[in-house]
């Protein structure tokens, strides 16, 4: 997994490229704890190019979201694939979590 940070408008984005899974999730939670800890929002993930993600992936996340909350930012998640938004489904993380289609949707307030 590669997690590329980036700044778009008021946006931090991390793109994330890869499988999320217990060997990779505490990677992704540490680029998000760097940006949770200057409270940044919205927070943006683009899950764009990432095939698969596990319950440990989706635990940081929900980690991320719960931070975020704290502060009253933002996070939103974009580009999940379908076998990816099947999972946020069925796990009822879709009304939960601000998904968004693309990235530029997701970086504009």
């Amino acid at each position: 997994m590669k997690v590329t940070q980036e700044t778009q408008g008021s946006a931090t984005l991390f793109i994330v490229d890869g499988q999320v899974d217990m060997h990779t999730s505490p990677e992704l939670r540490g680029h998000l704890r760097q940006a949770l800890g200057s409270q940044a929002s919205p927070l943006v993930v683009d899950l764009a190019s990432v095939g698969f993600i596990d319950s440990s992936g989706l635990a940081t996340l929900i980690e991320a979201l719960q931070a975020v909350g704290k502060y009253g930012g933002k996070l939103r998640l974009c580009g999940l694939r379908p076998d990816v938004r099947k999972l946020f489904d069925l796990a009822q993380l879709s009304t939960i979590f601000d998904l968004r289609d693309s990235r530029t949707d997701a970086c504009c307030d």
